[in-house]
């Protein structure tokens, strides 16, 4: 579920103004706009290249601010409508609408052009604060699906870092609180800027029988954000579900330099108690361990 906004691109005498570029895109805003859909630290990606391209050349754009956004907001342009669109999950934060209708007002600015609303209402650059998207947090909190929990244990929403999991637990708790859209924003605030490295799912195959392997890799001295119970994440090959990979693994390095492996659930019952607590319904947040600490676990 989403809620999107449209801005037209205007014309030049008898054509359309040129797309954007990302770095227009971002030279606009008034807010210390970042993206989350490309890593920039990775050694594959161009920079200067990815802010001369024009916002027609990617599907979307995931948008927000560092340190404040939750599930940010997703920015596109439509070559056929000629269109440019900002959407917004639901649910999403008190912090995220406030950032997208932000955008939408400087977008709008800069365009010199109205902003309308799926829902058919229209606004300009100075009224789009008005939009009153808290029932839609609050609809979009209520109507998480937990009526039979043997069918769904949790459920996740995708934040600009990390996915997040709700419990029937948790969301009748946020529900409860005298404020629940705050709740529900410091929960998603609070999980996607903790300062702590989240471990990597990496797929392997074994080379005898072809079978699929999930792994995560274990370092000490760093704290680490874990998966309770290991599933196919949001952003892998979505050819592969759950079912085809045949066990979980947790790797670490020994002082020797060899590698340790432990079946995944092994991991996880052997860690003491003190040692993690859990950040939402499915991840946990463990303290950093020592070398020595790693290698007690394995011969336990």
């Amino acid at each position: 579920m989403s809620i999107s906004f449209y801005i037209k691109n205007p014309k030049k005498l008898f054509s359309r103004m040129p797309v954007l570029t990302v770095q227009e895109c971002f030279q606009l805003s008034s807010q210390p706009l970042a993206q989350f859909s490309f890593d920039e630290h990775d050694e594959d990606f161009d920079l200067k290249r990815f802010q001369t391209l024009p916002l027609s050349d990617f599907e979307c754009l995931l948008l927000g601010v560092n340190e404040k956004s939750g599930r940010g907001f997703e920015l596109s342009f439509d070559e056929d409508t000629q269109e440019y669109a900002v959407r917004q999950f639901t649910p999403s934060t008190l912090e995220d609408w406030q950032i997208a209708l932000q955008y939408l007002a400087d977008l709008a600015r800069a365009l010199k052009q109205p902003i309308t609303c799926e829902t058919g209402e229209t606004f300009t650059a100075d009224t789009i604060q008005t939009f009153d998207f808290k029932p839609d947090i609050q609809a979009g909190i209520s109507m998480v699906p937990f009526e039979d929990e043997d069918e769904i244990q949790n459920y996740k929403f995708y934040g600009v870092t990390r996915p997040v999991a709700l419990n029937k637990e948790i969301r009748d708790k946020i529900l409860a609180d005298n404020d629940p859209l705050a709740a529900f924003s410091r929960l998603m605030r609070e999980t996607q800027w903790l300062d702590v490295y989240s471990a990597r799912q990496m797929i392997g195959e074994k080379s005898d029988t072809g079978e699929l392997i999930g792994f995560y890799a274990l370092s000490p001295e760093l704290p680490t954000i874990l998966p309770y119970k290991p599933e196919i994440e949001y952003g892998e090959d979505p050819d592969i579900s759950n079912n085809d990979i045949s066990s979980w693994t947790l790797i670490f390095a020994n002082d020797n330099g060899s590698l340790t492996e432990l079946p995944y659930e092994t991991f996880i019952s052997r860690l003491p108690k003190e040692k993690y607590r859990f950040i939402d319904a499915a991840y946990i947040l463990l303290e950093a361990f020592t070398k020595d600490e790693l290698a007690q676990l394995a011969i336990e």
